[in-house]
């Protein structure tokens, strides 16, 4: 365990260094998002970085010492995710608050921009003379690389289809977490939200997520909805029909439903950080 950081004060001290350094605009950074805006045409704005230290700040510490339990990080942990840089960042921040490493396996897209991330971090952590180690990355040209070193790892967590994640976790026998970063779900029966859905795709290619709409009969959109995905992360309804909406959010699967509300508009890169801990309870014979 990387207990260098196990509590509140070094772990808000470390998040205010990286916020302090992300603040200065260096010029790497800088130069990585115009390299990865000419090649993606998608431009990453530092303050987005800020927000998401200050938001992780406001949660729950979860780390605890007691004489009777204790509440860890897992260990080691590798990402892999779609390779978008705030959800990235969000993770490697999430792992730092709760105690734990992370190895962020990196293919391409916004390779300049994730390099220069993690380096600001790792650089952060050495100027307040702490281990840098605990965050790094894996350059792969395929994630099926990871399954041959998978037992580096304490526990895989995947970012992005639920699908996906099952078809490649066939393979692992390692721990592993999966949250739903991949897809948002939208049924539509009134053409009156013509804008909100302009927007919504125009966020889904930004942050390459999925969207998935439904026009069809009601109830085989939602047994669609709920059959593929367990639980998903986002599911939409557009109706004028308040029955209808009703029936959407009493059973539709998903941890957020939004009602004939553009669900973009507060979306949060967000980590369950108690996917990140275990409790580990203390007897002793007195």
């Amino acid at each position: 365990m990387n207990n260098y950081y196990f509590n509140k004060e070094k772990v808000n001290q470390i998040l205010n260094k990286i916020k302090e350094n992300l603040n200065k605009k260096n010029n790497i950074l800088v130069k990585a998002f115009e390299l990865d805006y000419k090649e993606w045409d998608i431009k990453f704005e530092t303050e987005k970085f800020v927000e998401l230290i200050e938001k992780i700040k406001e949660k729950e510490y979860l780390p605890k010492i007691s004489k009777e339990e204790i509440v860890d990080g897992i260990g080691k942990i590798v990402l892999i995710c779609n390779q978008n840089p705030y959800l990235i960042f969000n993770f490697i921040i999430s792992s730092i608050y709760t105690n734990n490493s992370v190895e962020i396996i990196l293919e391409n897209k916004f390779s300049a921009t994730n390099k220069s991330i993690i380096a600001l971090i790792k650089k952060s952590l050495e100027e307040l003379k702490y281990d840098s180690n605990v965050i790094s990355y894996l350059e792969v040209d395929n994630q099926e690389e990871v399954i041959q070193i998978q037992n580096k790892y304490d526990m895989l967590y995947y970012f992005g289809n639920k699908e996906d994640y099952i078809k490649f976790t066939k393979r692992i026998h390692i721990d592993s977490k999966f949250e739903n970063f991949g897809e948002i779900y939208v049924y539509i029966d009134s053409k009156d939200f013509k804008e909100d859905f302009i927007n919504i795709d125009k966020f889904g290619y930004l942050n390459e997520i999925k969207v998935e709409y439904y026009n069809n009969d009601f109830e085989e959109a939602l047994n669609s909805i709920n059959t593929r995905n367990n639980v998903n992360k986002i599911s939409v309804i557009f109706t004028k029909n308040i029955d209808k909406a009703y029936e959407f959010v009493k059973r539709v699967k998903s941890e957020i439903v939004y009602v004939n509300i553009n669900p973009c508009e507060e979306f949060e890169y967000s980590t369950n950080l108690n996917n990140l801990v275990f409790n580990k309870t203390i007897k002793i014979n007195k």
